[in-house]
């Protein structure tokens, strides 16, 4: 069947309407901002942060999510020792992003020991989402998050 320009057009129209209706208009705070935004401590509960999650509340165990985006991240990572050997595919520094992200959420309310590292974390996993990124880099940094990587998961009684 030959797909005419019309035909395309209506189709596509109708996808986005479909697509709209799906998607809410924001809710907002009673001073008028949305409660997507960002707030300047970052993300807490009890104040709209925003969200860089998908299905995450503000209010959820920061250790919790930060520990599933590591794992999450570490099912598309070689063993420890094959950093040479890492591919950099979209897969991976998507993860790396979303751990980023993850860390922006919930970063400042993990325990204290874990400060230092996530701030690791998120310096190295900044270059590492990056496709422009020079490979001959990329087996340092990946050996420098394994080591903050494990920092966290250890203040947050986690292996």
């Amino acid at each position: 069947m030959t797909r005419t320009p019309l035909r395309a057009a209506l189709v596509v129209a109708a996808l986005a309407a479909g697509l709209s209706a799906c998607s809410p208009e924001p809710e907002t705070s009673a001073d008028g901002v949305p409660s997507g935004s960002v707030s300047a401590g970052g993300a807490s509960p009890g104040t709209a942060g925003a969200v860089y999650v998908t299905g995450a509340k503000t209010g959820d165990d920061p250790c919790t999510r930060v520990v599933s985006a590591i794992g999450y991240l570490r099912l598309s990572l070689l063993p420890a020792g094959r950093e040479e050997a890492q591919h950099w595919d979209g897969d991976v520094r998507g993860r790396f992003g979303y751990l980023r992200g993850t860390l922006a959420m919930y970063g400042s309310r993990l325990p204290g020991p874990a400060s230092d590292a996530a701030t690791a974390i998120d310096d190295v996993a900044e270059t590492l989402s990056r496709a422009d990124t020079a490979d001959s880099r990329r087996p340092d940094l990946l050996r420098r998050y394994r080591t903050a990587s494990a920092a966290v998961l250890a203040a947050c009684g986690q292996t």
